[in-house]
C-alpha cells in the first residue's frame, strides 16, 4: 500500500491569535545548530516549511518559519512549543491545516517532542544523536538467505532450502527485524525437514579429523561433533552439550553404523537453537552495559559484512580472545572488506532500501520472467561494480556506465551488451533503471505516485501517515486523449486529493520520460513529454536533475546511514549526514564504532551462553567394535575351549551404506599361536584386527570370516 502525505489545507485556519512571536522565550540556552541538525534536518524543512513561511498557506499562524534565516525559525518553533507535537500529529483540539504530517511514533515525531522539550526547560532532552546506536541485547534468528549461505559454507557444498520456508514478516521493507523473526510451528517443521536432508546428502568424509578404523570409532565421533559443533553454533560445545551430542551418535551407531550415527548428530545440530539464531546479549558490565563475547563478535561481524558464518580466520581470533577491542575488529573488517562476498551485502543493502526485492513479485503488462530477471541482474551487478570500484552515492545516482544482458539491451534500445554507456540513450544513475521503474509503477503503466513516494520515504526516510479512510485512493481512469501528467493533476484538482499530492506528484512527474516496464518515451497520448518537477521548492526536470538535486539533500546520506544501521542491527535505528559516502563506508563503519561491542539491557539478566573455548581432548576413549557399525557388524564365536587355550572363528559383515575398511578391538586374552585371513597389531591391553588382501575393505552387505587359537 501507498502511504500519502497530508499538506496544506487552505480552507482550516492554524490561526491562534494570542500568540506573539514577540514575546517568545525558551527556558534553555537557545542553540541554533542543535536545532537545525536534531530538528530542522530531521524533519521540519521538509515537513513543516513548504506551508510555513511568510508567503505560504499557514504565513498567517503562529509559527512563520525562514528556511534562510535558521535562528528565526528556531525561534518561531519554539513559540509553539506547547502544541509543536500535537499540531502536525493530528492529536490537538483544534486540529492541524495542513492535516496529520507526522506518524504516531516516529523519528519525526522524536525530533518534535525533542525541541517541545528543550523549549520548555528540559535542557538535557534525548536529542537524536547517533552516537550509541548498538542496540538492546537480542537473539536474532538467521534470515533465509543467511541459513542457506550459512549451510552452504558449513558444508562446503551449494545448498539452497530457504525458497521452500513460510516467508518472513517485512517491517518497514526489511525482512530481518529481530523481533519479527519468529519461529512458528510450520518453519519449525521446515527446518526438521531441511536438517534430515542436508545431513543425508553430505559428503562425511570431508569433515573427518581422523580415521575411525585407526583412532577408533568413539574417539573419532568425539573429535567430529566436536569440531562440526564448533562451527555449527558459532562458538564450542559445553561438555554438557557434547556429551548429548555423542550419546546421540552412539545410540544410532550402535544398531545403524558409524556414519549413520554422525548423521544423526548434525541433524541434530542444525535444528538447535544455537544454530538457528545468533545471540547478541554478551557478559555483564557496568551497569546495565553488556559486552559481547569474541564468538558473538565474530558472528556479528561476519553476518554484517558477508551475510553468513565466520570463516577459519575469525573462528581462530575468537579462540585467541582477540576481537573484543575496536582496533581488533577493524582489522578484520579490512580484511574481510576485499571478499567479493563484501560487494554482494553492499549491493542486498542498496536494493533493500530501495525496496526493489518487490521487482520479484509485481504484476506488470509485458513483463515476463526473462525480462524481470534481466532488470535485478543489471541493477545487482552495477552495484557490486560500484562498490568495487570504490564507487559512492553520487556514483549511485549519476553513473552513466552500467551493464546489461542482450535481454534488457534490446529493451533500452542499445546495440550491445555487457559493459556500456548510456550517455545519450537515457538518464544515468540508478533512477533510471528498468528494476527501479517497473517496480514503482502500475500494472499497465507508470504512476508519478508510486514514484514519488519512492523518492519521499525510501531515499529521504519520510514517514507518511495513511490516507483518510473516507478518501479514494485510487488511480485516475486512463483516457487515451490526456498525458499521464494531465491525468494525475486532473485528479490532483480536487480539494480532497490536492492535499495529499502535492507533495508526492511532483517528484513523480519527473519520471514521465520511462513508461511503466522502464522503457524512455518522449511522447505520451501525441504529446510531447513534460518531466519538470519540484522538490520542496526546488526545480528540476527529468530524472538527471532530479538525482542532482538529492545528492545536494542531506537527507539523502542521513537516510542511507540510517537504512544501514537499521539493517545491521536488526532494529530501529538512528542516521547523520556523512556526505557523498562510498557505498560500503556506513556498512563497514558500523563496526567501527566501540558500540559494535555493547548491547544494553536490565542490570543482573543473565549472560550469554557463548562463551568458552575448546574443549581439552587429550585422553579420547576407546571403543571395543561394537560401536561404528552395529552391533551386529562382528561375531566372535569360540570353536573350542580346553581351559588353557582356545579358538575362535569371526565374521565382519558390512552393515552400513558404504564401502568399510573394517576394524575390530578385542582385549587381549592370552597368547596367539596362529592366525587366518587377518592381521593384529597390539595396542595397549588390545589386539587390533585388520582384514587383508581382499578382505581388507568390504562393499555394503559384504562379509568376511577370519579366525585364531590362542594360548592362555
Amino acid at each position: 500500500m501507498i502511504w500519502f502525505l497530508l499538506a496544506c489545507n487552505p480552507g482550516v485556519s492554524n490561526t491562534d491569535s494570542s500568540d506573539s512571536q514577540a514575546q517568545v522565550e525558551m527556558d534553555c540556552p537557545p542553540d541554533t545548530e542543535l536545532f537545525q541538525t536534531q530538528v530542522w534536518d530531521a524533519v521540519m524543512g521538509a515537513q513543516c516549511a513548504g506551508c510555513h513561511q511568510a508567503d505560504g498557506l499557514a504565513g498567517g499562524s503562529a509559527m512563520v518559519l525562514d528556511p534562510s534565516d535558521m535562528e528565526a525559525s528556531m525561534w518561531a518553533a519554539a513559540g509553539v512549543a506547547d502544541r509543536l507535537v500535537a499540531k502536525p500529529s493530528g492529536t490537538h483540539q483544534n486540529g492541524h491545516g495542513g492535516g496529520t504530517l507526522v506518524v504516531e511514533g516516529s523519528s519525526g515525531q522524536a525530533a518534535l517532542q525533542f525541541w517541545a522539550d528543550y523549549a520548555q526547560g528540559d535542557c538535557e532532552a534525548e536529542n537524536q544523536s547517533c552516537e550509541d546506536h548498538s542496540g538492546d541485547r537480542r537473539l536474532r534468528r538467521l534470515t533465509h538467505s543467511e541459513y542457506d549461505a550459512t549451510v552452504s559454507d558449513l558444508l562446503g557444498m551449494e545448498l539452497s532450502y530457504a525458497a521452500s520456508f513460510a516467508a518472513d514478516e517485512v517491517v518497514d521493507g526489511f525482512d530481518n527485524d529481530a523481533q519479527a523473526l519468529a519461529l512458528s510451528p510450520l518453519l519449525t517443521d521446515q527446518y526438521r525437514s531441511a536438517a534430515e536432508a542436508i545431513a543425508d546428502q553430505v559428503d562425511l568424509d570431508s569433515l573427518y579429523l581422523c580415521d575411525p578404523t585407526q583412532t577408533g570409532y568413539t574417539a573419532c565421533a568425539i573429535l567430529w561433533i566436536e569440531d562440526v559443533g564448533l562451527r555449527v553454533f558459532r562458538r564450542p560445545l559445553n561438555q554438557t552439550e557434547l556429551d548429548r551430542y555423542v550419546d546421540l551418535w552412539a545410540e544410532v551407531a550402535t544398531e545403524d553404523g558409524h556414519d549413520t550415527g554422525l548423521r544423526w548428530a548434525l541433524t541434530a545440530l542444525l535444528q538447535s537453537p544455537h544454530f538457528l539464531y545468533r545471540p547478541e546479549l554478551g557478559v555483564p558490565g557496568d551497569g546495565e552495559r553488556y559486552t559481547l563475547t569474541d564468538w558473538e563478535v565474530a558472528s556479528e561481524l561476519s553476518y554484517l559484512v558477508w551475510g553468513t558464518m565466520p570463516d577459519d580466520t575469525l573462528f581462530a581470533a575468537a579462540l585467541a580472545g582477540e576481537l573484543h577491542t575496536t582496533d581488533q575488529v577493524t582489522e578484520q573488517v579490512e580484511r574481510m572488506s576485499t571478499d567479493p562476498r563484501t560487494q554482494d551485502q553492499a549491493a542486498e543493502l542498496v536494493q533493500i532500501w530501495m525496496g526493489l526485492d518487490q521487482l520479484a513479485t509485481v504484476p506488470r503488462e509485458g513483463l515476463d520472467d526473462e525480462l524481470r530477471a534481466s532488470m535485478a541482474l543489471q541493477t545487482q551487478t552495477h552495484i557490486q561494480g560500484l562498490v568495487d570500484q570504490g564507487g559512492t552515492l553520487e556514483d549511485l545516482f549519476t553513473s552513466q556506465d552500467t551493464w546489461v544482458d542482450a535481454t534488457l539491451a534490446e529493451h533500452y534500445g542499445l546495440t550491445q551488451d555487457g559493459w556500456v554507456s548510456l550517455a545519450g540513450v537515457r538518464d544515468g544513475g540508478i533512477l533510471a533503471h528498468a528494476s527501479v521503474l517497473t517496480t514503482y509503477a502500475l500494472s499497465s503503466g507508470s504512476s508519478p505516485i508510486h514514484r514519488g513516494v519512492l523518492v519521499r520515504e525510501h531515499l529521504l526516510c519520510e514517514e507518511l501517515p495513511p490516507p483518510p479512510s473516507n478518501l479514494d485512493v485510487s488511480p485516475p481512469e486512463v483516457d487515451p486523449s490526456l498525458s499521464t501528467r494531465e491525468r494525475y493533476a486532473q485528479h490532483a484538482s480536487d480539494p480532497a486529493c490536492a492535499s495529499c499530492h502535492n507533495k508526492i506528484d511532483p517528484i513523480g512527474f519527473g519520471f514521465e520520460h520511462y513508461g511503466g516496464l522502464g522503457q524512455w518515451q518522449d511522447q505520451d497520448a501525441d504529446q510531447d513529454i513534460d518531466a519538470s518537477g519540484d522538490l520542496d521548492g526546488r526545480d528540476f526536470d527529468g530524472v538527471s536533475e532530479l538525482s542532482a538535486l538529492l545528492l545536494e539533500d542531506a537527507r539523502l546520506s542521513t537516510c542511507y546511514v540510517k537504512a544501514t544501521r537499521r539493517w545491521a542491527s536488526g532494529a530501529e535505528a538512528c542516521g547523520e549526514d556523512q556526505g557523498l559516502v562510498a557505498l560500503d563506508g556506513p556498512l563497514l563503519a558500523v563496526a567501527d564504532s566501540p558500540a559494535f561491542l555493547v548491547r544494553t539491557g536490565p542490570a543482573n539478566q543473565g549472560s550469554t551462553h557463548a562463551i568458552g573455548t575448546r574443549l581439552p581432548l587429550d585422553d579420547l576413549p576407546e571403543d571395543d567394535g561394537s560401536i561404528g557399525m552395529g552391533g551386529d557388524a562382528f561375531e566372535w564365536t569360540y570353536s573350542t575351549d580346553w581351559g588353557t587355550g582356545y579358538c575362535v572363528d569371526a565374521v565382519v559383515t558390512n552393515t552400513s551404506s558404504a564401502d568399510w575398511t573394517w576394524t575390530f578391538r578385542q582385549s587381549q586374552d592370552g597368547t596367539i599361536s596362529s592366525l587366518w585371513n587377518a592381521e593384529v597389531t597390539e595396542d595397549g591391553s588390545d589386539w587390533l584386527f585388520t582384514g587383508v588382501w581382499g578382505t581388507a575393505t568390504l562393499a555394503p552387505g559384504e562379509q568376511a570370516t577370519f579366525g585364531l587359537c590362542a594360548n592362555r
